[in-house]
C-alpha cells in the first residue's frame, strides 16, 4: 500500500488525500486549522493538526518511508517553498507542490520539487479549450500539439464502422474508445445509460448517440471535427 503526506487540508488538498484514500492508499493529512483536519478525519487514514513549516514538527513524524508528500496550503507562497526545502532534507522520495504563482513554481523547481502543479491555470486552460474546440465534449491535453478530445461524431461518421472511415488516413487521428448513450443524454453517465468501449476494432460502428475518443494533434481534430 502507498503512503502520502497532504500538507494543507483545503479544498484542495483534502480532494487529493480523499481520492488517494479512496484510490487505495493510506494518507496522513496535516493542517493548523483544527475545522480542516476534523472534516477529513472522517475520510482518511489520519489527520493531524499541526505547523509544517516547524522543521521540529515534521521531524517529529515517520515519514521518510512515505512515497510522496502534497503540498497544497493556500497562498502562504514562503511555507511552502520552505516545507518542500524540509521535506527533501528529511527524505521525501517524491514531493508535489501546489503553486500560485509562476515564480513560486520557478523557486520550487529550483529547490528541486518533483512536480510543480497550477490547479486553477491549468483547469482554466482545459476548460478554454474544451469551449473553444467543437463538438468537443472533454479534453485532455497532452503538449501543446497534441490531445484526447472526446468528441460528438458528425452526421456523415454516423452508422459507419471505423474501418469506412478511415480516420487515421484522412486526418492523421486514432479513436482509442467509444462511447455509447441509449437515451442520447450525454451528462447521463451512469452505467445503464453510456457503455464505453476501449480500443474499438475498425469493425465497430459509430453510432447517433455515440461519443469518439480521439487522440491525435489538435489541428487534425478540429479537421476531423468539421468533416462533412
Amino acid at each position: 500500500m502507498k503512503k502520502y503526506f497532504v500538507i494543507g487540508l483545503g479544498n484542495f488538498g483534502f480532494n487529493i488525500a480523499r481520492a488517494l484514500e479512496e484510490n487505495g492508499c493510506e494518507v496522513l493529512g496535516m493542517d493548523i486549522d483544527r475545522e480542516l483536519v476534523q472534516r477529513a478525519k472522517d475520510f482518511i487514514s489520519h489527520a493531524i493538526i499541526g505547523n509544517a513549516s516547524d522543521r521540529e514538527v515534521l521531524e517529529s513524524l515517520a515519514i521518510s518511508d512515505f512515497d510522496g508528500a502534497i503540498i497544497s496550503i493556500g497562498q502562504d507562497m514562503a511555507a511552502s517553498i520552505l516545507i518542500a526545502l524540509y521535506l527533501k532534507e528529511i527524505g521525501m522520495q517524491k514531493i508535489i507542490v501546489r503553486a500560485i504563482s509562476e515564480d513560486h513554481g520557478k523557486i520550487l523547481t529550483l529547490i528541486g520539487v518533483d512536480t510543480v502543479v497550477f490547479p486553477e491555470r491549468d483547469m482554466a486552460i482545459r476548460l478554454a479549450s474544451k469551449l473553444a474546440l467543437k463538438n468537443a465534449m472533454d479534453y485532455l491535453p497532452l503538449t501543446e500539439e497534441y490531445g484526447i478530445l472526446e468528441v460528438v461524431p458528425p452526421k456523415s461518421f454516423i452508422n459507419k464502422s471505423l474501418k469506412e472511415l478511415k480516420l487515421s488516413t484522412r486526418f492523421g487521428c486514432q479513436v482509442i474508445g467509444l462511447k455509447y448513450y441509449a437515451n442520447g443524454n450525454y451528462n447521463d453517465v451512469t452505467e445503464k445509460n453510456a457503455q464505453i468501449k476501449i480500443a474499438p476494432t475498425a469493425d465497430d460502428v459509430v453510432t447517433e448517440h455515440s461519443v469518439m475518443v480521439v487522440i491525435g494533434k489538435l489541428s487534425d481534430i478540429e479537421r476531423l471535427q468539421n468533416a462533412d
